[in-house]
């Protein structure tokens, strides 16, 4: 049977062509880039929100802990500042710290086995002082120490904290100066340290610039002071 002239144009017409189906796939993989970078950005800023967060929910238990035992949780045998780094060589001594201000807990597992270097704190009274979820702390080698939910991309995964441990009212400054505490007074430059300089008694600060393991610039950074 013969099929009309119409019948087969109005079947060529009705299809799609290569160059259409082309213009289709481009426009797609335009609008899935767009929205991969705004999701990629929205993710990034909650985990800078997050470390924020967590910071100072640090530096308020250690200032609690300081109301109720009138001394800062640091080593006993501390004479000057103290301070925590966000190296990895440093996650036994924030274990340490976050097992006392979490009323000698463990927040990853909840248990009350100490850490590593625990015998350095002391919270004789149990109190919960910080309440981290179990993903917020990190599990390996045994370490609750604190997670920075925004660290950069190979090291550096916790957070940096400044103690007023030798209780003469300033962070940063001599005679007993913490100095490598950034400056973070030019927001738009690089910070410098040895120039951080405050009299809150603790200081907490993180870098949550995903993207690559040092930056000196002070928008990448959360900061307490």
């Amino acid at each position: 049977m013969k099929r009309s002239v119409s019948f087969f144009r109005s079947r060529r017409f009705s299809s799609f062509t290569l160059v259409e189906l082309l213009v289709v796939i481009a426009i797609i993989a335009i609008l899935a880039g767009v929205l991969f970078s705004a999701g990629s950005a929205a993710i990034a800023a909650a985990k800078r929100a997050k470390a924020a967060n967590t910071a100072t929910q640090i530096q308020t238990s250690v200032l609690n802990y300081y109301t109720e035992y009138s001394v800062y949780p640091v080593p006993s045998t501390t004479t000057t500042d103290y301070k925590l780094t966000d190296a990895s060589s440093d996650g036994a001594n924030w274990s340490a710290l976050i097992y006392a201000l979490s009323g000698n807990i463990n927040p990853y597992n909840g248990s009350a086995t100490p850490a590593p270097s625990v015998t350095s704190f002391s919270n004789t009274r149990a109190i919960a002082f910080l309440n981290l979820k179990s993903s917020d702390v990190d599990k390996a080698n045994t370490l609750n120490a604190p997670l920075n939910p925004a660290q950069p991309n190979g090291g550096n995964p916790y957070f940096n904290i400044a103690i007023d441990s030798d209780y003469d009212g300033v962070l940063g400054t001599s005679p007993s100066a913490v100095t490598t505490m950034p400056n973070f007074a030019s927001p738009t430059g690089t910070w410098q340290t040895g120039g951080g300089t405050t009299t809150s008694g603790v200081a907490v600060w993180a870098n949550c610039n995903g993207n690559v393991t040092t930056q000196t610039n002070a928008n990448f950074w959360v900061h307490t002071y």
